[in-house]
């Protein structure tokens, strides 16, 4: 607690007037030696040390120590696969690497590397694999001998290549896909073809390593003052992207397995009458996040917030409500007709269709997670 009280010292000072335009402030001493930004004479020269200052988004200054270059901090961490086998001689079978390899990649780490006294087995190396290639975005693989594996980020985040544009760009992507995602879902059923829906879990995996990369970008910008203040995110901004990176990533994940639920039990839902019900369901879905799709493309930059009430959000709103009256209205109406449907098939038949109806659901009330954002 001490130290906290130390960190979050306030320094007054008083504002001196030079000449008729010229204005200053002392900086405090210890911050002074603690950046080594004392007056040095070298070779009976001396250089003036200098600080960079940046205009925070809610008017403040922030005073950084100006380095002559900025190095970024190259985090390669050890593993030593033999004292994991120790701590777990199960971590193989159970994949646990998995977990392993997201943890270091979202805490800033610019790789892994493995080593064992003995050959590394080729099941964890594809375990390896196809985490780095399914999550870890700009993450690669690289099998230095038979003993040792390098892990190694080829993108280095520092304050020349962190962009203001790059978090909102993978982000219109990603929605860019849940859109591609329901246009092949709402085919498949319109045509009664369901031998692509397979390839939607490929989309999904898409936003998976883009949510994983935002998130990534997002507690760097956090951590590193020198990034954030001159790509002039504010607080706020940051944790509306991130809130909005998880609920595309949420929806990607209740389409994946509606795809995979229709592609296996189409013919169920045939026989229960739901297809046109189904079909309906998507076309309404598709259209309402089109719409929302526009929003976010200009919502996904920084802006000053708009307080009070938002018309043109709350027509979009009252929009989406009639829109969710109506197929809830359609659902009733088929109650009758699922009701005399002979009693033949299985348990997990019913349950699937119950969890596809329960995506459905969430799918719909996503849709003003997504409004609440743009307030």
């Amino acid at each position: 607690m001490y130290y906290n009280l130390l960190i979050m010292e306030m320094h007054q000072r008083k504002i001196q007037s030079f000449a008729k335009y010229s204005y200053a402030v002392t900086l405090p001493i210890h911050w002074i030696k603690k950046n080594h930004l004392e007056k040095k004479e070298k070779n009976g020269s001396s250089k003036d040390p200098a600080v960079n200052i940046f205009e925070n988004p809610d008017g403040s200054l922030g005073i950084f120590p100006l380095k002559e270059k900025i190095k970024s901090k190259e985090q390669i961490f050890l593993l030593e696969l033999d004292d994991l086998l120790k701590q777990n001689p199960n971590i193989i079978n159970e994949k646990g690497i998995s977990l392993i390899l997201i943890s270091y990649y979202m805490n800033g780490a610019s790789g892994i590397e493995i080593q064992s006294k003995q050959p590394i087995p080729k099941e964890f190396i594809d375990q390896i694999e196809k985490t780095q290639t399914r999550l870890l975005f700009n993450w690669n693989l690289n099998r230095v001998s038979s003993r040792k594996l390098l892990i190694k980020n080829i993108f280095s985040e520092t304050p020349e290549n962190i962009f203001q544009e790059e978090i909102p760009r993978y982000l219109r992507e990603s929605f860019s896909i849940l859109l591609w995602m329901l246009e092949d879902i709402l085919t498949a059923m319109e045509n009664e073809d369901y031998s692509n829906l397979q390839e939607i879990e490929q989309q999904d995996q898409k936003i998976d390593r883009y949510y994983f990369f935002i998130v990534r970008q997002i507690r760097t910008i956090f951590e590193n003052p020198q990034i954030s203040k001159p790509l002039n995110y504010s607080h706020k901004k940051l944790i509306d992207l991130r809130l909005l990176a998880k609920l595309i990533e949420d929806v990607g994940d209740s389409l994946k397995e509606i795809a995979s639920t229709l592609f296996e039990m189409n013919e169920f839902f045939n026989e229960i009458a739901l297809r046109d019900f189904l079909i309906q369901y998507f076309k309404s879905l598709l259209e309402i996040y089109s719409e929302l799709a526009d929003h976010i493309r200009k919502n996904v930059v920084e802006r000053a917030p708009a307080m009070g009430l938002n018309n043109e959000m709350m027509q979009l709103i009252q929009k989406f409500r009639f829109k969710g009256e109506k197929l809830q209205a359609d659902w009733f109406s088929l109650a009758p007709n699922l009701g005399v449907i002979e009693d033949k098939h299985t348990f997990m038949e019913y349950y699937k269709g119950a969890r596809l109806v329960g995506n459905l659901e969430d799918i719909f009330k996503n849709v003003f997670d997504f409004t609440n954002i743009f307030f």
